[in-house]
């Protein structure tokens, strides 16, 4: 309860906080071509991770939260730019980007750790000299400016830093039954897909809540297959015919991924 309580405030908080993002450029008859990667992009001399994805859920805004664990690597000097690509539904409202220290043992960051804010960026498109991490250099994001002090900083006490990634969208609108779905991106490093460890819905109010969620890979080669979801706060198991209801699921790390996969995320709520 105490860590329920204490992600509504942060959020609630968020709102204010958050970095809004510039207004849509005017429509160009000739819109210029995206710039072809040149095959000369500076190397991201770690090999990161997605450890978790977080989904925070209330009547008015929803909440998307990735955290993507940088180790030290090959690191030695320099900065980190990076693009990330909007997920759907549509263009989010705000993006925000933190730099944390995991200390050793730790698997995964604090919510409650503020961390170190990182410069983003707004664009349609990432630059040719910007590596992308999640999502698709065609695709619209924000690029995120990591300083070499904060990387210096972070690897000062740990081998591993987090690069922690909230998106303010408006809540998606529900079917027929009540469901709502999001797109989160996903990444590719070094041509591999990167690893997802852990993805959470979380209910910020006590009505609606939560009643069930499902996440599978999606995408032109994806294996559907269901992810396991954790639910907070955990709903009660739905009985049918004296039986719970149960679905078959894998835990996102052994999930088969392919490059151009994402994530869709799906949740129902009851009153």
């Amino acid at each position: 309860m105490r860590g329920a309580l204490a992600a509504c405030a942060m959020t609630l908080a968020l709102l204010g906080r958050l970095p809004r993002l510039p207004a849509p450029a005017a429509a160009h008859p000739s819109p210029p071509a995206a710039p072809a990667p040149t095959g000369h992009e500076p190397p991201i001399p770690v090999l990161p991770s997605v450890s978790r994805v977080r989904i925070e859920t209330a009547r008015d805004r929803t909440l998307v939260i990735e955290e993507i664990n940088l180790p030290r690597g090959e690191w030695r000097s320099g900065g980190l730019d990076v693009y990330v690509a909007f997920g759907s539904p549509g263009p989010p409202i705000a993006v925000d980007a933190r730099l944390l220290t995991l200390p050793p043992g730790d698997s995964e960051a604090s919510l409650e750790d503020a961390g170190d804010p990182v410069v983003v960026q707004a664009g349609p498109r990432a630059s040719p000299a910007v590596q992308v991490i999640l999502g698709r250099r065609p695709m619209a994001g924000v690029t995120l400016r990591v300083k070499e002090s904060q990387l210096r900083s972070a690897y000062a006490s740990s081998d591993l830093a987090v690069l922690r990634v909230r998106t303010l969208l408006h809540p998606p609108a529900a079917d027929d039954e009540g469901a709502r779905d999001v797109v989160v991106r996903l990444g590719v490093s070094a041509g591999l897909p990167i690893t997802l460890a852990r993805i959470q819905v979380v209910s910020l109010e006590k009505a609606p809540s939560l009643s069930r969620a499902r996440a599978w890979l999606c995408g032109p080669e994806a294996d559907p297959w269901p992810l396991s979801v954790g639910l907070v706060p955990k709903p009660a198991p739905k009985r049918e015919g004296g039986r719970a209801e149960a679905v078959a699921t894998i835990t996102p790390t052994l999930a088969l991924r392919h490059a151009s996969d994402d994530l869709c995320v799906r949740w129902w709520t009851v009153p």
